[in-house]
Parts: C-alpha cells; structure tokens; sequence
C-alpha cells in the first residue's frame, strides 16, 4: 500500500500543483521509479515531450478513469525521499526474482550481479554532502571520470585549447557577450556547426531570426557558400548537392524558434524537455530576455539570475553545455581597451551582473569593421588561469572565411588542440574546387544587424 500511496502523491502533485518550479523537480524522476502507476507517469511524459506541457486533470481522467486523484500536502522533499525509497523497493523485487532464475548457475556472476544492484540502490539513498576526507577516493575517481567526457570543438582551436580543448560536457554554461551588430549570432552559429559535425546533436534558441535564415549561416560556415546568395535563396548545383548530402547526416542541430512552442514562451522546463528527447549535447540560448522565468519573477535581474541558474542546473543534470548570447550595455563604450575602442567586460551584462557571477566561462567580443577584424577576449573562467587572453580573426562574414591572427597571447596560443579520437566526424561538404582560406581575408565584408532580418 506504501508503494500505491507515494506513487498516487508523485502523479497527483504533478498534475495539480500552481508551482512550475515543483513540476521540474518531480520530473526528474522517470518512470523506472514507479510500478504500480507507470502507465500513468508514461502518459504524463509523453504529453510533456510532444506539448511541452503537463496534461490537465480532466485530460488525465478522461485517459485514466479509475484513478482518484488526491490532495497532497506533503513537502517536495518528503516525496523526494520517498519516491527513492520506491524505487529502491522496485530494485529489491527485481533482484529477487532475478535470483529466482538464475539458480545455480556461476556464484560469481550471481554475486556480481547482487553487487551491482545493491550499489544502485544505494545511490538513492537520501543525499549526503561530498566529505572531501572520506570521501577522497570516490572524489579522485570522480574527477578521471569527468576527464574522460568528449568536449565540444567550438570551432576556434585557441579558444578550444584555452577551456582545455572545448566546451565541458560535465558542467559547462558559457556566456557571449557583445553589443548589437557585431556578430553574437553568427559566432553562436559557428559554434553550433563545429558541434554537429564532431557528432553533438545540439539545440539553438532563436526568437528573433527564423531558422531558415539562420540555416544559411550554418552552410556557410559548413561549405563557405557566400551568404549574401543564400539568402536570397539564389542556389547553384553546388549548393543543391551539398544540401543531399547534408540531409544523410545523423546528427541533428534543431532550431528552436517561439512558435515552436504551444504557449508561445520559451522557458527552461521547454528547453529541458527537448533537450532528453534529442539527446541535445550543446544548448543555444541567443535571447536570454525573450525567455519566461519559470519562477515568474518580472524584475530582470531577477528573472536573468533565476534562468541562468536553472541553466546551469540543466547543464549538470542532463550533460548537455550550454553557450547563452547577451547583450553588453550602453556603457560599454566608456569601457576602452590599450587600442582606445571599447571592449565589454562582466560588469556591461544588459539587465543584471547575475550572468557573468553564475557562468562557468565568459567571452567578450567586438569587431573592427574597418580592419575585418573580430576580437574575442576570456573575461571569466572557473578553471582557466586566466589573464585575459585576447584573440583575433580575420574575417570575411559573407564566405565563412576566417583566420586566427597570431599577436601579443601568440605564445599562449602556439598550438591547436586536436580533439580526441571519439569526438572527431568528417568536417562536412566542401563544394569542388573550394580554395582553402586565404592567410588574409579579403573580399566584401558584409555587416549583419544581429537582431533582425538582413536585406542584402
């Protein structure tokens, strides 16, 4: 009767509370951890997968008519503990009849397979703090382990080599910051592309520029197609082919745009769902003050603190790295660099400095228009030594042309790193006869407004 009764709290909580944030952490708990009413809880995931939404209860009662729903006073943490609890009970019935079956066959596979179950009943045990002293040897192993997650290639090898070879499956919530119409979203797009074609499925949130518009970005960066005919949809053979053998790729970059969703918002429940049902590596955020605060909180800095922090959440629990883009204020002109032309810094974050205190990483960038020049400096790391380093392209925005130009950070930057063997997939399509970058870009550079549609 205990298992009936903690399952009917955990459904009935979820489809009945006003709380969002409440929801979310019920979530977390998959249907491994119900018995009794796990059709149920899988009706429950599948129309928050396909809606981005929990069922209403008379949608619920409708597919499910002898079930009684009741009212639940219970704390989260209590159905937290007991839900484990549940779950724990589950593994001991498996347990048992698994032993059932195997008889008398080899004791040491019996045993093995005892120890596993026993080690992931444990686990669910109520949380306990990480005692750094008797814990050392499970903190040590935790830390190889980590180490040997794939990082993501962002597509700039210094940049790669200064976060020690790219974007951190574990714990990873980078911010990019620049002012308006210096190219946030074309760099965005050049960090997805180099993420999809190392075989990352990623997720790009877009509310302002349609996906299409932006799919011309990534073919761009991808087979150096000049944008400017792309987006005028004035496609060649060339381009016709690369698209063929594009769509025989298996790792999928979605966009994400706000009519994607039912309600019309976007916040970080709807991220983290299509982020399990993609299995989406690296997450996009290029419009954090267009997104819903789960939390409801209006005020921004409030609203940008609740969002990054259950950002930063979604990165650890679903091993997913996220790259958010925000705008620097106005008073980053006042922000000068040695050159005299400004640069932001962590503290020019538009609406609130809770960004840059909670990312792991953060990149300034700028352009120089009349050198064709973009600049891009590490403002914050948490693991990095950092000093700072500030690189610079050369770029040539309508071909995807871009070349590192060794300066002052040259003998930081005097190697690229190359990605371990499991991350590296073929670099995609490169249309016959595509010369390789020149050593400095030339051509007509053409100034995309970051935030709308381009006329060219």
């Amino acid at each position: 009767m205990a298992l009936q009764s903690i399952e009917l709290q955990m459904i009935s909580k979820i489809l009945t509370t006003d709380t969002p944030e409440d929801v979310i952490v019920l979530l977390n708990f998959d249907e491994s951890y119900y018995s009794i009413y796990k059709p149920q809880i899988q009706f429950i995931f599948q129309h928050n997968l396909k809606y981005q939404s929990i069922p209403d209860t008379f949608t619920f009662l409708a597919q499910f008519p002898d079930t009684t729903l009741i009212q639940v006073n219970e704390p989260i943490t209590y159905l937290i503990e007991e839900i484990k609890k549940n779950k724990q009970h589950i593994i001991f019935v498996e347990t048992f009849n698994t032993l059932k079956d195997l008889g008398t066959g080899d004791v040491v596979d019996v045993w093995q397979y005892v120890r596993k179950q026993c080690d992931k009943a444990e686990l669910l045990n109520a949380n306990q703090p990480l005692d750094l002293i008797k814990d050392a040897e499970k903190r040590a192993q935790q830390i190889i382990e980590f180490s040997k997650q794939a990082r993501i290639p962002t597509g700039f090898p210094e940049i790669d080599k200064l976060m020690y070879g790219g974007l951190s499956t574990v714990e990873e919530l980078l911010l990019l910051l620049a002012r308006t119409n210096t190219g946030k979203s074309w760099v965005a797009m050049k960090i997805l592309e180099s993420a999809q074609s190392n075989g990352f499925n990623t997720l790009y949130y877009s509310p302002e520029m349609q996906g299409a518009f932006l799919g011309t970005r990534f073919d761009t960066w991808r087979a150096h197609f000049q944008n400017s005919k792309l987006h005028q949809g004035n496609y060649d053979e060339e381009y016709n082919k690369y698209i063929q053998t594009l769509m025989k790729d298996e790792t999928s970059a979605f966009i994400l745009e706000d009519k994607d969703v039912p309600s019309g918002e976007v916040n970080v429940h709807a991220l983290n769902t299509l982020i399990q049902k993609h299995r989406i590596k690296l997450l996009i955020v290029d419009g954090i003050s267009y997104m819903s605060d789960v939390q409801k909180a209006t005020v921004d800095h409030i609203k940008y603190k609740n969002i990054f922090t259950d950002l930063l959440r979604s990165s650890k629990q679903y091993s997913c790295a996220v790259v958010a883009v925000m705008q620097a204020n106005r008073e980053t002109k006042e922000s000068k660099d040695e050159k005299g032309l400004p640069f932001p810094n962590i503290y020019n974050v538009e609406g609130s400095d809770h960004p840059a205190r909670i990312a792991t990483q953060v990149f300034a960038m700028r352009q120089i228009f009349e050198k064709s020049v973009l600049d891009i400096r590490l403002e914050k790391s948490r693991t990095a030594s950092n000093q700072k380093p500030e690189l610079s392209y050369s770029w040539d925005i309508n071909t995807g042309n871009m070349q590192f130009i060794p300066g002052e950070e040259g003998d930081l930057i005097d190697t690229v790193i190359t990605p371990p063997s499991n991350m590296l997939r073929p670099s995609g399509y490169i249309p016959e006869g595509m010369p390789p970058p020149p050593s400095v870009v030339t051509g007509n550079n053409i100034i995309l407004e970051d935030d709308s549609d381009v006329e060219f």
